[in-house]
């Protein structure tokens, strides 16, 4: 029997490589193992989980994780992802985002957080949710009457296309490998 590895990166890799040896007929059981426990035990698991998230120590740890560069990036992501941005590359996006001082349309210095005519905007195209280049709030809202966004869609089309994009986003997680 091999040693438990501590390195979360090298765990990942011994469990890669060890599922990999497993055939077709292996994997398949073992993902039918994991659907059964999980149609039987899901009950249990959530309620489980809303204790686990009601103990202190866990808002603690969850309001440090918010504090942190790694936690503020999740949050920033999910918030654009939410809002019908399309990126094929998040992270790149992020780092755009914060190293962007000046708004890229009148080049006036952006300021931090969610008030000010100033603040930062991922603008994208409203209709395909493509990533279009990050501005003030000023240059957003001129822009939104002058492009065929939101501002002059009807509440159905609106509504179709948020429908699209978001089968779009659901396609993509459903076609991640596990």
């Amino acid at each position: 029997m091999t040693e438990p590895v501590l390195n979360h990166e090298a765990y990942k890799q011994y469990r890669k490589e060890k599922y990999g040896l497993k055939t077709e007929e292996q994997k398949q059981k073992h993902k039918d193992q994991c659907k059964t426990y999980y149609q039987n035990n899901r009950d249990e698991q959530l309620k489980k989980g809303a204790e686990t998230r009601q103990t202190e120590a866990y808002k603690q740890r969850m309001k440090e994780f918010r504090a942190s560069e790694v936690g503020k990036k999740s949050a920033r992501i999910s918030n654009w992802k939410q809002k019908g941005v399309i990126s094929d590359d998040y992270d790149a996006l992020n780092e755009k985002w914060k190293v962007t001082t000046h708004c890229e349309e009148c080049n006036v210095e952006l300021c931090e957080g969610n008030k000010g005519k100033n603040k930062k905007i991922l603008d994208h195209d409203h209709i395909t949710g493509q990533f279009r280049n990050i501005i003030c709030h000023s240059c957003n809202i001129s822009r939104g009457y002058k492009d065929n966004g939101v501002v002059r869609q009807t509440n159905e089309q609106y509504n179709e296309n948020r429908r699209i994009k978001y089968a779009k986003v659901k396609e993509s997680f459903l076609t991640i490998p596990i």
